[in-house]
């Protein structure tokens, strides 16, 4: 086996898989696979190419709500400025945080602190939180 035409790789016989001992650049890279017999009859592949996405999105960033702020609805408005990244963002979703449980806002809040952040993740599956944040609902008083 050779990747991008460096030194050639020797592996057993049966061998039909192998995790290379060093990462690979971000890129585009090129593999082949030699088999050779005993008597060094030998065949190859078609040369393959696929390519190694290094990079993480960037952090998605929380506008509001922030900074421990009292929001006046148990249905408050989420808003952040967009990730970016070099192959793509696939998706980006928040959640909130009430102890040891994570809600996808589809129903209201308890009148109590909060913590919500970004997730965002790129089109090779590569994904990155944004810093939490923290907000709690107002009790409605008569």
């Amino acid at each position: 086996m050779r990747i991008d035409g460096g030194a050639a790789i020797t592996l057993g016989g049966s061998v039909t898989s192998h995790v290379l001992t060093a990462d690979l650049s971000p890129g585009v890279h090129f593999v082949i696979v030699t088999a050779c017999d005993r008597f060094d009859h030998c065949g190859s592949t078609p040369v393959r190419s696929f390519e190694v996405v290094g990079t993480q999105p960037t952090a998605p960033a929380p506008l509001a709500p922030t900074g421990s702020t009292y929001v006046a609805t148990p249905r408050p408005e989420f808003s952040w400025a967009p990730a970016t990244d070099d192959v793509g963002i696939d998706d980006q979703e928040y959640a909130i945080s009430d102890s040891d449980s994570v809600l996808y806002l589809e129903e209201l809040l308890d009148y109590v602190e909060h913590t919500w952040f970004v997730r965002a993740c790129d089109l090779a599956g590569n994904c990155t939180d944004s810093p939490s944040q923290v907000f709690t609902i107002r009790p409605y008083i008569k």
